[in-house]
């Protein structure tokens, strides 16, 4: 890989000013555990709001139960009860009776105790059930590779990433968080054997030109889909004020990242000033109607 990268570095730094960083990478035994995780990003220097959230109890029984399905095809893990107090699993067998029907029996329950983060099962000797209460006990205090690669997203979200491909893999990062780009990238290498792979651009026309065409292309993207769904809101009002108040959150954002594009590839989007204006006057007015029916 060291080959490649060096051969694309070199028709791609053309000693003009910097515009950013291609980026892509390769997650491999990223999980964590979360003392771990939360050492290296603050060692690494990065907001401690860009942490996914903690690993519950709940969530960890139910990626276990999903994890030890697999290679069952015969015993299937099935819900049998969710509430407050409790969340079951039923261990149930599938026969074919030759006939065209099918048989089914539960061989065992999983029980999840909300009270006190513990699980049992009637059949404790069981080799899913065992299998299943291992894995949940790893999970209680694990971040997946699944939980990395989100937070990995999210953390380029607030680096004014700009995806590359429509399938994503492959992004843009704006010069002014190359910084941030590879305190990222520090920590990320250090979780089983990631790599993330960092390609710096400068500036040339054809170079300019074609990132500033993806980027205005992903703020026109994102525009259409603000209005779209602030069409929904007027015909049908959220019944949380807070999912409002993030869309003003949202709007700001779209703005400063439109603003930072135009600075670093001269992209602009025409009209995104008075379209996020006009849906902000929108949200407010929704607010205070809000407001009004509650006094």
């Amino acid at each position: 890989m060291e080959k490649q990268l060096e051969l694309i570095r070199h028709h791609t730094n053309h000693g003009g000013a910097p515009l950013g960083d291609l980026l892509w990478w390769e997650l491999a035994a990223a999980s964590v555990s979360r003392p771990d995780l939360v050492r290296l990003w603050s060692q690494g220097g990065l907001p401690a709001e860009l942490l996914p959230e903690e690993p519950t109890a709940e969530k960890a029984f139910k990626t276990a139960a999903r994890e030890t399905q697999v290679g069952h095809p015969d015993r299937l893990l099935r819900i049998a009860k969710e509430d407050e107090q409790e969340t079951v699993f039923g261990i149930v067998s599938e026969k074919r009776d030759g006939i065209g029907g099918l048989e089914y029996q539960q061989e065992a329950r999983i029980t999840l105790s909300r009270q006190s983060d513990s699980v049992h099962s009637d059949q404790p000797g069981d080799s899913m059930v065992q299998k299943l209460i291992a894995r949940f006990e790893e999970l209680k205090t694990t971040h997946t590779t699944d939980d990395i690669r989100r937070t990995l997203t999210k953390a380029l979200d607030a680096l004014a990433a700009v995806t590359l491909r429509q399938m994503g893999g492959v992004y843009w990062v704006p010069a002014p968080y190359a910084k941030e780009l590879r305190q990222l990238q520090a920590v990320i290498e250090q979780l089983g054997k990631s790599k993330m792979y960092l390609v710096p651009i400068t500036a040339s026309k054809e170079g300019q030109a074609a990132l500033a065409q993806a980027a205005k292309a992903s703020i026109e993207e994102e525009l259409a889909a603000l209005q779209m769904e602030m069409q929904q809101f007027l015909a049908t009002p959220p019944d949380r004020a807070s999912t409002l108040m993030r869309r003003l959150d949202h709007f700001a954002d779209l703005r400063r990242r439109a603003s930072l594009y135009q600075t670093v590839l001269q992209a602009q989007v025409v009209g995104l000033s008075e379209n996020l204006t006009a849906m902000e006057g929108q949200v407010r007015g929704l607010l205070d109607e809000k407001r009004a029916k509650a006094a």
